[in-house]
């Protein structure tokens, strides 16, 4: 359950997502910068802070290749993208495009409603385990919980009567939104967007209005290579930059594997 957003400002692209994990994910994550001999790039790394557990939830690498994702469970057999190591793979990539055929080229195919873009190009992309859609996005594009292409039914949307209308209500919240976005700023006013708050159907909800609420959510600017990360409910915490020159003291490096 997230709300994603690209926008093409200028001269870069602006990836945002919120995460809202359902009750059997883990709720809490962290930023950490994976540096191994592995990787080809550098790359900053939303994840699980669990180390043996799944969960690589978006991210940016040095050459300014972002990835961002929602799950859209559409077979019972679908795996999704925050299984490791897939967004660590993908942030290999030196382009978008070349980001794209990484992800083409995994068996079994990851699920999810994803984004991917470097400073040039942004790629939308719906997936199944039978199929993948991908389309270039020119400037601007939302993504919830639900296709907008592809003609697969979210089965989750079967077993919780109100999950539907949330993607949905997200996603059209979000189209009013994105098109006013011209900073990071204003990427950050979408994430912690509040209306729809007396439905419980916000882009951010907090936690006096449900026990799963938006519990993170961050924004990639490809062409500064930079993170705005809320680690926690977006609107109560607000936002803290990250970048590959400036690596706060604190922040845990991944050096081996």
């Amino acid at each position: 359950m997230c709300t994603q957003a690209v926008k093409r400002v200028k001269n870069t692209w602006f990836l945002m997502k919120t995460r809202d994990p359902v009750s059997w994910m883990r709720y809490e994550d962290e930023i950490k910068l994976f540096d191994s001999p592995t990787d080809k790039y550098r790359k900053l790394i939303i994840q699980n802070p669990i180390p043996y557990e799944d969960g690589y939830y978006g991210g940016i690498n040095e050459a300014g290749v972002a990835f961002i994702s929602t799950f859209v469970r559409t077979s019972e057999d679908q795996i999704s993208y925050i299984r490791k190591p897939y967004i660590r793979l993908i942030l290999n990539a030196g382009t978008a495009t070349e980001a794209v055929e990484i992800i083409k080229s995994f068996n079994p195919k990851i699920g999810g409603n994803m984004f991917v873009a470097d400073p040039d190009k942004c790629y939308g992309i719906e997936a199944t385990a039978r199929e993948y859609y991908v389309e270039e996005i020119v400037d601007e594009a939302v993504k919830a919980n639900h296709f907008c292409s592809l003609a697969d039914r979210n089965i989750n949307f079967d077993n919780d009567s109100e999950f539907e209308e949330w993607s949905k209500t997200h996603e059209e919240r979000a189209k009013e939104l994105v098109d006013n976005v011209n900073s990071l700023e204003d990427c950050e006013r979408l994430l912690s967007d509040r209306k729809n708050s007396d439905k419980k159907r916000a882009i951010c909800t907090t936690p006096d209005e449900a026990r799963v609420y938006t519990y993170s959510a961050f924004v990639f600017d490809t062409s500064n290579k930079l993170v705005r990360y809320a680690q926690g409910c977006p609107s109560i915490v607000g936002f803290k930059e990250y970048t590959f020159k400036k690596l706060p003291g604190n922040m845990k490096t991944e050096q081996v594997d």
